[in-house]
């Protein structure tokens, strides 16, 4: 069972894979999916006439970017270091802020930069995060100064966007772990449960063996033991009464295995008769 400090299983996959697990199978496609089809909408929606688009050259590039963004999905991760899985919405920060620039002031695409901040406390560490909240924060600034923007708006976007992009993480992550923590609880609930079923489990079985095997092996030494009465002295009588005394062996070898008991248990301190089942039944 996990202990409360564990990470949770967004950050180890759900095939307990370690490196860039966000970008391989499984659950790829439920994952990507709709951060992918955002991306190219935001993309698609910068050619819309009237929509006051600037710069091919950017554009282009902007696309590359995000294009190199969907091929990091095909790169062996498992050979890469811990740190790469982060460089892919650090790159499509880049690619949001070429899309801005392309597009002209008046695009409305700065909300792009959410798409980013989201996968990153959706599937990444904290100081991942903290890499594209720079990173978001960075592009607002990039953007606004090369669109002539006045300072004091720029001020106010740093600012606005530095402590939505905060808030984004701080409560995204802080949600994580109360769910990790539930998980734990929850597994540790279900180990418990087990746990009893099994007891109660066992208790039957000794009950069942307690009324029926038991019983039936005191009662063949009962009747070995009348066999033996009848018959008197001699070869026979002496082979009945060793086979008693397997029997009481195999007794002994039952309290001791199956019902946990020893010779302390009996209440005068020694095995009962093989005759006599135990607590005098």
């Amino acid at each position: 069972m996990k202990s409360p400090t564990d990470p949770w299983q967004a950050l180890t996959g759900p095939d307990g894979s370690g490196v860039g697990w966000q970008f391989r199978r499984p659950g790829l496609a439920l994952r990507a999916g709709p951060f992918g089809f955002v991306a190219l909408v935001a993309a698609v929606s910068a050619l819309v006439p009237g929509a006051g688009f600037e710069s091919w050259p950017v554009y282009v590039s902007s696309v590359a970017l995000l294009l190199l963004c969907a091929g990091s999905f095909l790169l062996p991760w498992q050979r890469l270091p811990a740190w790469t899985p982060v460089l892919v919405p650090l790159v499509y920060t880049v690619s949001v802020l070429q899309l801005i620039v392309a597009s002209g002031t008046a695009s409305g695409l700065g909300l792009v930069l959410l798409v980013p901040l989201i996968w990153s406390v959706l599937f990444h560490h904290r100081w991942e995060t903290g890499c594209v909240v720079a990173a978001v924060v960075a592009v607002q600034t990039a953007s606004s100064i090369v669109q002539e923007t006045p300072a004091a708006v720029i001020g106010r976007r740093v600012v606005l966007w530095s402590v939505l992009s905060l808030l984004i993480a701080v409560a995204a992550h802080g949600l994580r772990d109360r769910i990790n923590a539930s998980l734990v609880a929850n597994a540790a609930l279900h180990a418990e449960v087990r746990e009893l079923s099994l007891a109660r489990e066992r208790d039957r079985i000794a009950a069942d063996l307690r009324e029926s095997v038991v019983r039936k092996i005191f009662e063949a030494g009962l009747s070995l033991h009348s066999t033996a009465a009848m018959i008197g002295e001699g070869p026979a009588h002496t082979r009945l009464m060793r086979g008693v005394a397997e029997l009481d062996g195999v007794i002994r070898a039952l309290r001791e295995s199956v019902f946990d008991l020893n010779e302390n248990d009996s209440t005068d301190g020694s095995e009962p008769p093989a005759g006599e089942p135990p607590g005098g039944r």
